[in-house]
């Protein structure tokens, strides 16, 4: 069987690593793709979240998260909203477009409802 997975040039660690490039490719992580959608793009807020898009001319979607540490102190906290943030982007089939979240105001931010609050403010987007 090793002989075979060397042949074809397929670890069998790395056998489905598919959705991870997949994931890797739908990030925001240009310096200038973020101050682009911060410049040119559109944006629209919730009581916790502030969310800049702009249209690009890719068939997927790319999402960047900024969380400032002064705002969120611990980094297991920040990583949790930028994983649920990640989760319901994939969900949403946004298609075409650049997002960036931003965390606005951490004092109306209620981490028990992070997943809740997150998904607000995509719907609000979702419908304009």
């Amino acid at each position: 069987m090793q002989e075979d997975l060397r042949e074809e040039n397929v670890s069998p660690l790395n056998s489905s690593n598919i959705s991870g490039s997949r994931t890797k490719k739908m990030r925001l992580d240009n310096s200038l793709d973020f101050s682009n959608c911060f410049l040119q793009g559109k944006r629209t807020s919730t009581h916790a979240f502030m969310i800049h898009y702009l249209e690009n001319d890719l068939e997927y979607g790319r999402l960047g998260i900024r969380i400032a540490k002064k705002k969120i102190k611990k980094a297991v906290e920040r990583n949790r909203i930028k994983r649920i943030a990640r989760e319901v982007f994939r969900n949403g089939h946004f298609n075409g477009i650049d997002m960036v979240l931003v965390l606005r105001n951490e004092k109306k931010f209620e981490y028990e409802k992070c997943y809740e609050q997150i998904n607000e403010i995509f719907k609000t987007l979702k419908s304009l």
